[in-house]
């Protein structure tokens, strides 16, 4: 998004009367914290982290563009995203036609094990829609015998099961990078991670899966 952004302003050659560039992503894929100690480096993606488009904004300014990022879901689940849609009608007839999937490409289906995958399936589960895209991976308690394909799932269980032990985000969120030094922002991040893996337990744990 944030790419398509730039390239827009470049194209218009920095029109001043651009001053924003809105970056609809989930709160918690916008932050992405690491789901275990291997996977602090690349293997998780945040180019919409709050730090990161931060930064962003700074190398633009220097470039001459004065823009401003704004993700107005940041503090919002993909899940709470979904059931607080104004048009549930839309919604729901483009929940079938859309992609999540790190791996759509391989064989233009949706993989259904994959982080984006589990994350986008709790959500549906999460807004009580009962039509979702189709999964390569239907049934995902099925996976865990599936040592090819079920390293995302234990990497989300294993947070899931930290999360439930421990309570404690502060030091696994700056793992993901620099967080702002505003104390009820901060806090807010905190929650929207606490609640997007809440979703994640919440469909793992249902009879649909």
């Amino acid at each position: 998004m944030s790419v398509l952004g730039i390239s827009t302003l470049r194209n218009v050659n920095n029109d001043s009367s651009i001053s924003t560039i809105i970056v609809p992503e989930n709160g918690y894929i916008s932050i992405n914290p690491p789901l275990t100690r291997r996977r602090i480096g690349s293997h998780s993606t945040r180019t919409t982290h709050p730090h990161f488009l931060n930064r962003l904004e700074s190398l633009l300014k220097d470039a001459g563009f004065h823009v401003k990022f704004v993700n107005p879901y940041q503090y919002k689940t993909k899940g709470e995203m979904l059931a607080e849609c104004v048009d549930q009608n839309a919604i729901e007839k483009a929940i079938p036609l859309s992609v999540s999937c790190s791996h759509w490409h391989r064989e233009h289906l949706q993989c259904g094990h994959c982080v984006p995958c589990i994350i986008r399936r709790a959500s549906v589960h999460h807004a009580n829609f009962t039509v979702d895209a189709p999964y390569k991976t239907k049934r995902l308690k099925k996976l865990i015998k599936e040592k090819e394909t079920r390293d995302d799932l234990q990497a989300l269980s294993t947070a899931i099961i930290r999360q439930n032990k421990t309570g404690n985000y502060k030091s696994w969120l700056r793992q993901s990078g620099p967080l702002p030094q505003d104390v009820t922002i901060r806090s807010q991040l905190e929650l929207t991670i606490e609640r997007g893996l809440k979703e994640v337990d919440t469909f793992l744990k249902s009879e649909k899966n």
